[in-house]
């Protein structure tokens, strides 16, 4: 099956298999984010704070409907490395049993961010998987119009 593809599809195939998973879950972030805008609010309270030095995490509790939920999503991002970064804000701004407010999602209560609605590069990141989700598409599908497109990219920086 894949000994009749030439290198080019070989790649493109590789692109589309990175960038796809990505793709969907920065997709998905950036819905949750803006959803998590409309989000009824409740108050919980920090129940741990764990700062390993290069891990952060953060969890919290809150109760709809008279049920408990435990929560450790500060901010809707794609990836831990993000929320580590901003550890010294996070830091500065919760602490052990403080009372903050939680955005949960009314369809799913166990679904709740402590930080509605924060892009974070979430535009750069989509356009960047995007643009290599395409190229790697043209690459399996259509080699010749691939060709023309790197071609023309060559020529614009040479």
């Amino acid at each position: 099956m894949f000994t009749n593809l030439t290198q080019i599809q070989i790649s493109g195939l590789i692109a589309l298999l990175f960038s796809t998973p990505f793709l969907i879950k920065s997709v998905r972030n950036l819905y949750l984010n803006n959803a998590s805008k409309q989000w009824p609010k409740v108050s919980g309270i920090i129940k741990e704070i764990s700062d390993f030095g290069v891990k952060y995490r953060l969890l919290y509790e809150y109760t709809v409907n008279r049920e408990t939920y435990r929560n450790n999503t500060i901010v809707f991002t794609n990836s831990n490395t993000a929320v580590n970064k901003r550890a010294a804000e996070f830091d500065k701004k919760y602490a052990l049993h403080q009372i903050v407010d939680v955005f949960y999602n009314p369809k799913n209560p166990k679904q709740a961010v402590l930080e509605h609605g924060r892009k974070d590069g979430f535009l750069f990141v989509i356009i960047t998987l995007s643009a290599l989700f395409v190229i790697g598409s043209l690459a399996v599908f259509n080699q010749a119009l691939f060709l023309q497109l790197m071609d023309a990219l060559f020529q614009l920086f040479n």
